[in-house]
């Protein structure tokens, strides 16, 4: 920590918040415009290595701590040798063409992992998740004291629209929107914000389809907590999955056309709800 302050004492920087599961963390796969990295937008992640170990028939989430943080140019993902997209990686070269101040740069705080949610206490405000990117944060804007969080991007929820599969639908809404606004009001109060730009999106058509009840209630509830909290809410019915863009069954996933396509509305409702 005290060499990433020492290296970027002089920056100033707008902090976007990236957070959720596995649409957030970017796992889109075909063709797409690669992204070209730019060095006024940087990525920060650390390597504690978030993984699930099993026991019994329950897996849990494990951090391996002491961790180390880590600052980059941000570039797009790789899996396996190939490219995958990031919703943030777009949003952030629309925010550095339209918005950012010449003499700044944008740190995008990495917060996401896949296959995590609310109900299995991973993102609730006192769990693992949640306090591993509030810390990330803390650590960010102690770099120089005219750095500021300016976006929160968050995208998640499939994992709550399965988990606990014999909830009934006001249940599911219920305790998922209960979850979310605690989660977002203790951002808010714990960095003092007066207002948090905080935007969300919906899921890949084909695999919402397929869950349709148990997402309508989850969705409801991200929502109306985007509108609780003057955030914005991206729809997503016509971007396509993995499993339509290269047929590899993956029904789950933003392709990586479509990745970059939400970013970009990610920041077109970004822009609304900052006027």
């Amino acid at each position: 920590m005290d060499d990433l302050k020492e290296k970027f004492k002089d920056e100033k920087f707008d902090i976007i918040v990236l957070a959720g599961q596995s649409n957030a963390e970017g796992n889109g796969k075909g063709d797409a415009c690669d992204y070209i990295p730019d060095k006024r937008i940087l990525m920060m992640n650390d390597d504690s290595m978030p993984h699930f170990e099993k026991t019994g028939d329950k897996s849990r989430l494990v951090l391996n701590y002491p961790a180390r943080d880590y600052v980059f140019v941000a570039e797009e993902p790789q899996n396996q040798g190939g490219k995958r997209g990031n919703l943030s990686l777009s949003f952030a070269r629309n925010y550095a063409e339209k918005i950012l101040g010449p003499d700044r740069k944008i740190l995008i705080v990495n917060g996401a992992v896949g296959g995590t949610g609310f109900a299995r206490k991973e993102w609730g405000k006192d769990n693992i998740l949640y306090v591993r990117l509030v810390n990330m944060v803390k650590k960010a804007l102690a770099f120089n004291s005219e750095n500021r969080i300016t976006a929160f991007l968050w995208h998640q929820g499939e994992c709550d629209s399965v988990e606990n599969p014999l909830w009934d639908e006001e249940k599911r809404y219920l305790t998922h929107s209960k979850n979310l606004f605690e989660m977002l009001s203790d951002f808010k109060n714990t960095f003092g914000l007066e207002s948090l730009p905080f935007v969300a999106g919906g899921f890949a058509e084909e695999w919402y389809l397929k869950n349709k009840t148990a997402c309508d209630a989850v969705l409801k509830a991200v929502r109306e907590t985007c509108e609780k909290l003057k955030g914005g809410f991206v729809e997503t019915s016509d971007l396509k999955s993995n499993n339509q863009k290269v047929g590899d069954g993956d029904d789950l996933h933003f392709c990586r056309d479509a990745l970059f396509t939400l970013g970009e509305r990610y920041f077109q409702v970004y822009c609304k709800i900052k006027r």
